[in-house]
């Protein structure tokens, strides 16, 4: 399973949706609060196995399916630095 899917999974359990699509946005398709959010980055970083920098916990910045997979991503692009 690849980052996109295990994002979308995460994503999808927490929003009760079946399918959720990469441009669907987390606060208007899939209903994200505060609380929510908060959820989300526990279970990414569970999942992922990585830990995230306070930089990238800006629910105005994760505002969108693909832009919480790029974040993730990042930390996998970034491994042998």
């Amino acid at each position: 399973m690849n980052i996109e899917e295990k994002v979308k999974g995460i994503l999808s359990e927490l929003s009760g949706q079946k399918s959720v699509e990469v441009d669907a946005t987390l606060q208007g398709d899939l209903a994200f609060d505060s609380i929510l959010m908060v959820t989300m980055l526990v279970q990414i970083e569970d999942v992922f196995g990585i830990e995230l920098d306070e930089s990238d916990m800006n629910p105005f910045e994760l505002n969108t399916v693909q832009s919480v997979i790029s974040m993730v991503n990042r930390y996998f692009c970034n491994e042998s630095d």
